[in-house]
């Protein structure tokens, strides 16, 4: 404690920036934002003695303590007095939960995104395998097989989508020559 109490006599600039280094790294570790007032009271400190102005430990600390309170009751909103809401304007401004779209909605809406792209023209990424490629339409990549009746695509062929499967596969065309 001696060997502290020496630093600080002898440069207190450090001690208020280690102090202040201090509760800047609780408060990003917290995430609370209440932290960073002792931080920025010791900051201050540390700069003022940085000027050369020397208030003495006692005059100093009592500065730190005060500053540092008021910045987490501003941040805290203890000022404010807020009005109490009765029990039943409560339960007007309670959060409703969204319900849970059920498994055939999300299949529907997987159809109805997949589905608009009928007719759209794209070009595959890489030759199709066994019927089976990737193909490049609005800005997405898409799982794709040649529509029946087609013949193999090489890589970047333009394609016409003509139906999709399964709701995810495109069923593709394409329309070289």
């Amino acid at each position: 404690m001696q060997t502290l109490l020496d630093l600080y006599v002898q440069n207190p600039f450090w001690i208020w920036l280690g102090v202040g280094a201090v509760f800047v790294a609780l408060d990003i570790a917290s995430g609370a934002g209440k932290l960073i007032w002792p931080g920025v009271a010791a900051a201050a400190l540390a700069f003022i003695n940085l000027a050369e102005v020397r208030l003495g430990f006692e005059i100093e600390a009592a500065l730190f303590i005060v500053v540092s309170m008021l910045g987490v009751a501003l941040a805290s909103g203890i000022h404010l007095r807020r009005p109490q809401a009765s029990p039943d304007e409560t339960l007007k401004t309670e959060r409703r939960l969204a319900p849970q779209p059920s498994p055939e909605t999300l299949t529907q809406a997987s159809q109805d995104r997949t589905g608009r792209l009928i007719g759209r023209i794209g070009r595959t990424t890489g030759e199709f395998a066994n019927g089976v490629g990737r193909v490049w339409i609005d800005g997405t990549e898409w799982g794709a097989e040649i529509d029946a009746g087609g013949e193999a695509l090489p890589a970047e062929a333009p394609v016409r989508v003509m139906g999709v499967t399964g709701g995810v596969r495109l069923q593709v065309r394409g329309l070289m020559g």
